[in-house]
């Protein structure tokens, strides 16, 4: 009996400090000012889909595609590489070297990094959708 309630004990602590383990892994976006968008456009030095997040890093530019200066390289979180992928945004579209629009909410420190809310084009191909899908579609000049 006595073993018993050793062995039963020892099970719950190893699952309560599981779900310490997992919970701490993940972090929270109470960083990012989610009552704030901006949109950063740039081209597109770093793709890492590092589970359980893709990342981007777009050296940012003006309108007329010259970088700002001092340079500002904004790293970007995006959601996990399976929400990703399903939403159309793969390692085919993401390419380094292209050119890119993202909306994010910024840090609130004012720091260049974000947590992305909508990639708005990719390439001069402008996404359809309003929220976090890839619906690519042809840019009329």
């Amino acid at each position: 009996m006595k073993h018993m309630m050793v062995t039963t004990l020892a099970v719950a602590v190893v699952a309560a400090l599981a779900d310490v383990v997992v919970v701490s892994a993940h972090h929270s976006h109470a960083m990012f000012d989610g009552s704030k968008e901006t949109e950063i456009t740039g081209g597109l030095t770093s793709v890492r889909y590092a589970n359980p997040h893709v990342y981007l890093q777009i050296r940012a530019t003006h309108r007329d595609g010259t970088p700002l200066e001092p340079d500002q390289t904004w790293a970007i979180e995006m959601s996990t590489i399976q929400n990703q992928v399903s939403r159309g945004l793969t390692r085919d579209v993401l390419l380094v070297g292209g050119m890119i629009s993202v909306k994010v909410n910024p840090l609130f420190s004012g720091g260049p990094s974000g947590n992305y809310t909508n990639v708005v084009m990719i390439n001069g191909v402008k996404n359809a959708a309003t929220g976090p899908e890839w619906k690519p579609t042809r840019v009329t000049q």
